[in-house]
């Protein structure tokens, strides 16, 4: 059978209440036991040192005249007995006709050496005490019944276990009644959940009064929502651009194919064609890799590993130099005079793609000026400094530097799909890096990437 959480509260809460009950129900019932107990000795004690005074200190008091006052005492209790004893042992007075209550040897060395014992013999309780008269030691023993007492006892006993059987009734009722009322915002949130899909992830749950834990749970929930919804949000867009992107190229290949199959042309004419279409193909592949890379970096749970920054920079001009004639010149700051300086913690294959991005845009950009490549220290980390000469960015598509698939105003007459900077910026993200671009309209570009290395 499946228990759910109210029932699992209703339970806890039953069985706590029944336990506090009967530890305190045990803790009554004891002390009242205890309270009785003492109570009856301390009358047993009373009528024992009455009766000694009177047989011992008192002259005209004889066992005779004394078994006259016991009998006439309006105060009696039920099964009394009351026996006393010199300091041979042998019996100077008694009210216990049918000897019922024997007392051995033992019994009486430890009374004498303890100065009172309690025992129990037969459900009658007996107390022995030593008495010290005027010229001699007397033991006393008395007994009796606690017939009240045992029956206040046993009244108590079921007092205790009639209120334990109608409270356990009555709680559990009330600890249904509260478990459902304290889990009835749970019930609030899990309905909004659930009216909560695909078509409507803009709407959050309530939050409450902001404060309690059911008010942390919506709150929690809503950033989830956030987070789904931005993730979302990004998937369309990045599905819908790619699409837009990837159909250009292809678009632009069967439109040269259509019109290449209208009529026959010359060789020539056929050349031209198919050099177009493979600038289409290069530009539908370096795409297809750019979005495959996107997926990656989004997807990435490796471990980071020590890289050598100028090891990789010198391969990424090597691969960029391949496709533009730009000349690229690398300076390396004095103050990296340890190998140290330039590891750092990373992926070789993404911090690759970041710098060879930035080269391929300075070179792009810039119309075939030089590209200057600075390698130095700043702030306890290795920057990687690239500076063009080329088209620069306005201060309006600056802010947007990094979105997906955004492209300035001014970069209409350049192939490309607005994906590497973003690439850039996720990748640093990853290395707990920096990335800063600092651009003016028709003055150029400075982008900068930072690593943290070892030696700080």
């Amino acid at each position: 059978m499946r228990i759910n959480i109210k029932q699992t509260l209703t339970l806890r809460f039953v069985l706590v209440f029944a336990g506090l009950w009967i530890f305190a129900s045990m803790a009554i019932y004891y002390s009242s036991a205890e309270f009785r107990r003492e109570e009856f000795y301390e009358r047993l004690q009373t009528r024992a040192n009455v009766a000694a005074k009177l047989l011992v200190d008192v002259e005209e008091v004889d066992a005779q005249l004394l078994k006259k006052i016991e009998a006439a005492n309006p105060v009696q209790l039920p099964g009394q007995r009351l026996t006393i004893f010199d300091y041979n042992n042998e019996e100077l007075f008694s009210t216990d006709a049918l000897d019922v209550i024997q007392v051995g040897d033992d019994r009486f060395n430890e009374i004498r050496l303890d100065g009172e014992v309690h025992w129990t013999q037969n459900e009658i309780e007996v107390l022995g005490l030593l008495y010290t008269g005027k010229y001699d030691r007397f033991v006393v023993v008395a007994s009796g019944q606690d017939v009240y007492g045992y029956r206040k006892l046993q009244y108590l006993r079921n007092i205790l276990l009639v209120v334990f059987l109608i409270s356990l009734v009555v709680i559990s009722f009330a600890a249904r009644l509260y478990a459902g009322k304290a889990l009835e915002p749970i019930s609030e949130v899990v309905d909004e959940v659930n009216q909560i899909g695909f078509t409507n992830l803009s709407s959050r749950v309530s939050e409450g009064n902001g404060q309690d834990e059911i008010a942390t749970l919506g709150i929690t929930f809503n950033r989830m929502l956030n987070r789904l919804h931005s993730a979302f949000e990004s998937q369309r867009s990045f599905i819908t651009n790619a699409s837009h992107e990837l159909r250009t190229p292809m678009t632009s290949i069967l439109s040269q194919v259509d019109v290449i199959l209208l009529r026959d042309r010359d060789v020539q004419k056929y050349k031209e064609v198919l050099a177009s279409i493979r600038d289409d193909v290069h530009e539908l592949s370096a795409l297809a890799g750019r979005l495959l890379l996107m997926a990656r970096v989004d997807a990435f749970r490796e471990a980071l590993v020590p890289i050598r920054v100028d090891t990789i920079l010198w391969q990424s001009i090597g691969d960029v130099s391949k496709t533009f004639s730009n000349q690229i010149a690398v300076d390396f700051d004095t103050e990296i005079d340890d190998e140290g300086y330039l590891t750092v913690l990373g992926d070789e294959q993404l911090v690759k793609s970041a710098i060879q991005n930035l080269l391929e845009n300075a070179c792009k950009y810039s119309s075939g000026k030089d590209v200057k490549v600075s390698v130095g220290l700043a702030s306890g980390q290795v920057r990687i400094l690239v500076v063009d000469e080329g088209i620069g960015i306005s201060e309006e598509d600056l802010q947007q530097v990094g979105q997906p698939f955004f492209r300035g105003i001014n970069t209409g007459a350049f192939s490309g799909s607005g994906i590497g900077l973003n690439l850039v910026k996720k990748i640093m993200e990853l290395h707990n890096g920096t990335f800063v671009m600092v651009s003016k309209a028709g003055e150029g570009t400075r982008t900068s990437l930072f690593f943290s290395h070892s030696k700080f």
